[in-house]
């Protein structure tokens, strides 16, 4: 069974980082294999804060993979490989 954790980022607000970094270190503690995070129609800069954020080097060796949705609701998918 892949355990699912899902954030909505939806109405946007200014503790985005703090958000994200916690439902990733909460995937961390609890082996969970992926974080769907949601952020809706919200404009093109707040996907690219979303990434950017992600691809910080501190945050990039906690989670395997990233995958990205491309037309429609909004959302980035964290793949996580547990040893």
């Amino acid at each position: 069974m892949s355990m699912i954790l899902k954030l909505n980022l939806y109405p946007v607000s200014t503790d985005l980082e703090e958000r994200i970094n916690a439902a990733i270190q909460e995937a961390v503690e609890k082996r969970i294999k992926t974080i769907e995070i949601s952020y809706g129609e919200a404009a093109a800069s707040v996907k690219k804060r979303i990434l950017n954020f992600l691809n910080k080097k501190e945050i990039r060796c906690l989670y395997s993979r990233l995958e990205k949705t491309e037309k429609g609701w909004g959302r980035v998918y964290l793949h996580f490989r547990h040893a």
